[in-house]
C-alpha cells in the first residue's frame, strides 16, 4: 500500500515537473516571485533579529540591577535657588553609600580631551568615575588593573584605557605602564577594558576611565558630579532603593516634598524592556512587510496557474476521457504550484541569506541569520504554493471532458 502510494506521488511529481519545463517562461516568473518573497522575509528577519539583540547586548553591557540618578533641571540648564539640584556632590556619594540595599554607588564626570602617544593623536571621551565602576558596569580590565581608592584620593594620574582608544594609539603593542598625554597633561596607563560595542547609545569602548577626583581637579577643572549609577544588592531592592535615592538627595539638597521631581531615578530594566520592545515591534514590522511581497507571490502564482489551465482545458478534457479521476487533475496541478514554491523557496533562502551577509558588511550592521527565521519563509513559501495553487487546481480538476474537448 505505502509503496502504491510513493509510486503514485512519484508519478504525480514527474507530470509536473514536465509541465514546468515545458512552461519554462511562465514558471519561470512564478518561481522568479517567489524567490524575492521568500528573500525578503529572510533578509528582513535577519535584520531585524539583528537588531534586538544588538540592543540587549548594549543594554546588558551596562550591567544589572542599575538605577541611573540625573537631575533633571541641570540637564535643561535651567538656574535654580540654592536649594535646589543642579549639581550633585561628595556629600551625595557619601549620603547614597549609607542606604542599605545599595551595593555600588558610581559617580561620573566626563568630557571630551585629546590623547596623545608617540605622534597618535585620539580624540575622546574622559569619564572620571571611582572603584566600583568595574564592578557595577561590568568592565574589569582585559589587561592589567583599574585605579584603587588610594589613587583616587592622591588624584593619581592614571588611565583605564577603551578597547578602541588601546587600538588606535598603541596597535597590537603592550599599553601597560606606558605614559601618554591627555590634554597635554601626562598620564600612565594601568588597564585595558574590554570591548563592549555600543552600550546605552554610546560606544563605551572610545573612552578612557580616571579617578574622579582626577577628573575633577586635575584634568577637567570642575568641582561638580554629573550623574550617579547606583546598583542594588539584587533586583527585589530597585524598587525600594529609587525612593530612598530620592528621599538621600533631598534631605542633602534640603528639598521640599514640591522639589523632589528635581532628581530623576531610571530604571536601567525599564529602559532595556522599552528599547527591546520597541525593536521587536520593529522587527515585526519588517517581517510583515516581507511577508506582503511573498503574497503577492502567491498572487501571481494563481494568475500564472489559471493561464496555465486554460491553456490546456483540451489537454485535461483527453485525460479524463482517457480515464483520469478528478484527484489525478487536482493532485498534479496542486503539485505544480507546491514545486514552484519548493524550489522558489530554496532559491529565495540562499539569496535573502547572501543579502543579509552583504547588508552587514557594507553597512557593519550585527545581522542574525536563525534556523527559526529559514523554517518559517521555507513553510510560509510551501503554504503559500498549497493556499493559491489549490484555486487553479480545483477549477481543473471540475472541467467536464466534453466541453474541455471541445475547448478551441
Amino acid at each position: 500500500m505505502f509503496n502504491f502510494l510513493f509510486s503514485t506521488v512519484l508519478d504525480y511529481c514527474h507530470e509536473a515537473k514536465v509541465s514546468l519545463i515545458h512552461n519554462k517562461l511562465r514558471s519561470f516568473l512564478s518561481i522568479l516571485g517567489v524567490v524575492i518573497g521568500v528573500a525578503a522575509v529572510v533578509a528582513m528577519l535577519a535584520i531585524g533579529t539583528g537588531a534586538q539583540k544588538n540592543v540587549e547586548k548594549s543594554m546588558s553591557a551596562l550591567g544589572t540591577n542599575l538605577l541611573m540618578v540625573r537631575s533633571s533641571y541641570s540637564s535643561r540648564g535651567i538656574a535654580l535657588g540654592a536649594d535646589s539640584v543642579t549639581r550633585f556632590t561628595f556629600e551625595d556619594l557619601e549620603s547614597l553609600q549609607k542606604i542599605e540595599g545599595a551595593a555600588r554607588v558610581v559617580p561620573y564626570v566626563s568630557g571630551r580631551a585629546q590623547a596623545v602617544f608617540q605622534g597618535k593623536n585620539v580624540n575622546t571621551t574622559v569619564l572620571g568615575s571611582n572603584t566600583d565602576y568595574q564592578i557595577a558596569r561590568d568592565s574589569i580590565p582585559k589587561e592589567g588593573r583599574f585605579f584603587t581608592k588610594k589613587e583616587m584620593n592622591l588624584r593619581s594620574k592614571v588611565a583605564v584605557l577603551g578597547a578602541t582608544v588601546a587600538e588606535q594609539l598603541f596597535g597590537r603593542d603592550d599599553p601597560i605602564d606606558k605614559n601618554i598625554r591627555i590634554n597635554r597633561i601626562n598620564f600612565t596607563v594601568i588597564g585595558v577594558l574590554p570591548s563592549k560595542g555600543i552600550s546605552g547609545f554610546r560606544n563605551v569602548d572610545d573612552q578612557i576611565v580616571i579617578p574622579v577626583t582626577t577628573a575633577m581637579y586635575r584634568l577637567l577643572g570642575t568641582d561638580y558630579i554629573s550623574y550617579f549609577d547606583v546598583q542594588a544588592e539584587n533586583p527585589e531592592a530597585v524598587d525600594y532603593l529609587s525612593d530612598e535615592i530620592v528621599a538621600a538627595i533631598a534631605k542633602t539638597h534640603r528639598l521640599n516634598e514640591s522639589q523632589t521631581e528635581q532628581v530623576e531615578v531610571r530604571n536601567m530594566a525599564d529602559i532595556q524592556k522599552a528599547a527591546s520592545e520597541m525593536v521587536s515591534t520593529f522587527a515585526f514590522l519588517l517581517g510583515a512587510i516581507a511577508a506582503v511581497s511573498l503574497l503577492v507571490g502567491g498572487i501571481g502564482i494563481m494568475n500564472i496557474m489559471l493561464v496555465m489551465v486554460m491553456e490546456r482545458t483540451r489537454e485535461i478534457g483527453l485525460r479524463k476521457a482517457l480515464g483520469a479521476k478528478k484527484r489525478d487533475i487536482l493532485s498534479q496541478f496542486l503539485i505544480e504550484a507546491v514545486l514552484i514554491c519548493l524550489l522558489g523557496g530554496v532559491i529565495g533562502i540562499a539569496v535573502g541569506t547572501f543579502i543579509s551577509l552583504l547588508i552587514g558588511f557594507v553597512a557593519q550592521w550585527n545581522i542574525f541569520i536563525s534556523i527559526e527565521s529559514i523554517v518559517l519563509a521555507f513553510t510560509f513559501s510551501i503554504s503559500i504554493g498549497v493556499i493559491f495553487g489549490l484555486s487553479p487546481a480545483w477549477k481543473a480538476a471540475n472541467l467536464q471532458p466534453i466541453e474541455a474537448l471541445r475547448y478551441e
